[in-house]
């Protein structure tokens, strides 16, 4: 395996959530490894921005729906339409933008989850039958495959086997860009309430959550629920639904200031997602000295061990339990599980991650935990 690849970052013309951070972060701390950049069909020496992206974000797009819609297009299909730009392999940084070009088994693949396989009722028509597109031709061609929680790598089995060169996992890092610095308090936001971090989708469980809240009793005692985040599919059904229950307030995306004062001023973090590949939000609020509260035997309690209060996320009951839980909690059992997750918090480091990322590339295709 050589030491140059290049990066398809081409989820950074149309992404912004989590997983473009991450992977924005893995390219800039190993340049010396990825002489060159791909952005769908263009090679560029830095990130488009501003109308650049978005011109080059809507072309992509496009040519991503008119594939979608050809109800009889095959991986094969899709094969003959690629070719391959450079000699080096190529990491992709997500399994979707492995259709326009040519896959080998020197290429590695980063999958984050299979959801849209899995969970397809949480996806729009579009994206499942791109993503089944994608991993049929990945399971063809077989290249290497990374993963970002046992979880994932798990069902990643269960569905496409596991005759790859490899099958690594290399779990995700917690970032600390909102953990210093001076905060802003968003207007109209008073403590005590209750706090989530995510994209305003289905697959974030928020009609559950919202529900929870009102069945838990805790609007009579003077609590809020802020939901806080970017739009993603579904988001108007939620929206709809925030509007009309009293004590829901949605920010949407909110800068690193104000979401520093949300995340020191929180009762606690609610997130018993759908879907996850890793939970790494839940992460983050753990590191601000919250209790979060997220969906038991997933990805999420993966990530956070045994410090996070587990829910089942199917049941509204279970969820309002868990918020009061968060509410009452004595601060003996409230300290023990921060501990557990500022143990976990310290393990999961950037520095920690590039290197494993390193020791892959350089080929060491078995990892030290």
């Amino acid at each position: 395996m050589t030491n140059a690849y290049v990066a398809d970052f081409s989820l950074a013309l149309i992404n912004r959530t989590g997983a473009y951070y991450i992977c924005r972060d893995l390219i800039r701390g190993l340049l010396d490894l990825f002489p060159r950049i791909r952005y769908w069909r263009f090679f560029r020496k830095h990130e488009p921005v501003g109308i650049t992206r978005k011109v080059l974000g809507w072309a992509m797009l496009m040519e991503l729906r008119r594939l979608a819609q050809e109800d009889r297009l095959t991986p094969e299909d899709v094969a003959r339409c690629c070719s391959r730009a450079t000699a080096l392999p190529t990491v992709y940084l997500d399994p979707l933008y492995v259709l326009r070009n040519e896959l080998r088994p020197d290429d590695i693949v980063l999958c984050h989850d299979v959801g849209p396989i899995t969970h397809p009722h949480l996806y729009d028509h579009d994206s499942v039958t791109l993503y089944k597109l994608a991993y049929r031709k990945i399971q063809v061609e077989r290249p290497g495959m990374v993963f970002v929680s046992e979880t994932s790598r798990r069902e990643f089995s269960h569905l496409y086997g596991s005759d790859y060169p490899f099958m690594d996992v290399i779990p995700l890092y917690v970032r600390n860009t909102t953990g210093a610095g001076p905060d802003h308090q968003p207007a109209g936001i008073e403590p005590p309430f209750l706090l989530t971090v995510a994209a305003i989708e289905r697959r974030k469980n928020l009609d559950r959550c919202v529900a929870a809240f009102i069945r838990s009793g805790l609007f009579r005692e003077g609590f809020s629920y802020v939901l806080c985040g970017p739009r993603g599919y579904a988001a108007e059904e939620i929206l709809n639904l925030a509007e009309t229950t009293p004590g829901i307030q949605v920010l949407g995306y909110v800068p690193d200031e104000e979401l520093r004062w949300l995340y020191r001023n929180a009762s606690g973090f609610v997130l018993p997602s759908l879907l996850e590949g890793v939970g790494l939000t839940a992460l983050e609020a753990g590191a601000h000295g919250l209790i979060p509260l997220v969906s038991a035997d997933s990805a999420q309690t993966e990530a956070v061990g045994e410090g996070a209060l587990g829910v089942d996320p199917l049941s509204v009951s279970s969820i309002a339990e868990g918020m009061v839980k968060l509410v009452r909690m004595d601060n003996e059992e409230r300290e023990h599980r921060l501990q557990l997750i500022r143990r976990r918090v310290g393990m999961l480091t950037l520095n920690r991650f590039l290197m494993r990322w390193r020791s892959l590339l350089a080929g060491k295709q078995e990892i030290a935990a």
